[in-house]
């Protein structure tokens, strides 16, 4: 079973003997896009998954604009096999709608709150739970748009720094909420920390001291994850300390191990492609590799992102037994 504060378990440690077994603990987590949208069928839909796949290590994943919604940031689910939703319409159209936000928390995101409140109850208590939470920039990027987002950036820098103002307030709400509800951590998910996204200089501008607000606002959790979300990310919102396991997505597209060790000493998430998952040949010589790159002697194992929806609970479970057991 995993300790509470898991960044002590899959520390950056290099003294002990490289012969030494790897502490590894494999977890997945995935999107219910019916499901999601009620605490309840969510509660539901993810004890179901966690009871059937032996998951140690549970996600709170309600839908991808939970903190948007109520704030005009509209989408719906159009069948993509991840499970994620699609905007339809964009609360952000002119400078002025910046200043129109509000702090205050939408009945979604409270519902999701008491979500979270349901499944610590439910769950074994040596099973840590996080919940999912998108940082100010990252809902702003959902707001407005990328394309709109730098064009307000250039003709009206004080309306969106009050808008993100008033999301950063709003988040820090939110977070107080999960933490009195009894959350273990938060899955940080940043999903604007790519210069596929914005440029590094703009979001040094405009999101890093935000960022780092926010990370600091967690630091009463006892376990947190950051995401780094998509291809040709950069390491420049990384949290210098407190309770964090970095995850983003391994390949050509991102940077390699060594780049990131070179500038974090915090425990890295070691997603591996589904398609490895799906190799037993190909599985255990990844984790060495990637252990070896990370200066790891142990880590959370997972995919790049979410589940596909086409994967099966018992497929997955079978991974996880493969991992935390042995099997």
């Amino acid at each position: 079973m995993p300790p509470t504060c898991l960044t002590t378990f899959f520390q950056h440690d290099t003294t002990e003997a490289p012969l030494a077994p790897p502490r590894c603990l494999a977890a997945f987590w995935r999107h219910h896009p019916l499901a999601d949208q009620a605490g309840e069928t969510l509660v539901a839909a993810t004890l179901a998954f966690q009871r059937t796949t032996g998951v140690q290590l549970v996600k709170l994943t309600p839908a991808g604009n939970y903190q948007v919604a109520g704030r005009g940031g509209h989408a719906e689910w159009r069948g993509d096999p991840m499970g994620r939703r699609t905007f339809f319409r964009r609360a952000i159209t002119r400078p002025s709608d910046w200043l129109n936000l509000s702090a205050s928390l939408t009945p979604l995101e409270r519902d999701m709150v008491a979500a979270a409140q349901c499944l610590r109850q439910a769950l074994p208590a040596e099973v840590p739970l996080l919940a999912t939470v998108f940082p100010p920039l990252t809902q702003a990027l959902m707001l407005a748009g990328p394309e709109q987002l730098r064009a307000h950036v250039q003709s009206a820098p004080d309306a969106v720094s009050s808008g993100l103002a008033t999301l950063q307030t709003g988040t820090g709400r939110l977070l107080a909420a999960y933490q009195a509800a009894g959350v273990d951590g938060i899955y940080l998910a940043a999903q604007h920390l790519s210069e596929a996204v914005l440029p590094r200089g703009l979001y040094r501008h405009i999101g890093r001291a935000g960022d780092l607000a926010t990370m600091a606002a967690c630091d009463g959790f006892s376990s947190n994850i950051l995401h780094i979300h998509g291809p040709n990310i950069h390491f420049d919102g990384l949290p210098s300390n407190g309770q964090w396991l970095i995850h983003y997505e391994l390949g050509a597209a991102n940077p390699p191990a060594s780049a990131y060790r070179a500038i974090s000493h915090l425990p890295a998430v070691i997603g591996l492609p589904f398609t490895v998952w799906d190799t037993p040949g190909r599985l255990h010589p990844a984790i060495h590799k990637h252990l070896a790159g990370f200066q790891q002697t142990g880590a959370l194992l997972t995919g790049p992102c979410v589940i596909p929806l086409a994967i099966t609970d018992a497929h997955i479970a079978t991974w996880i037994r493969t991992i935390n057991h042995g099997a």
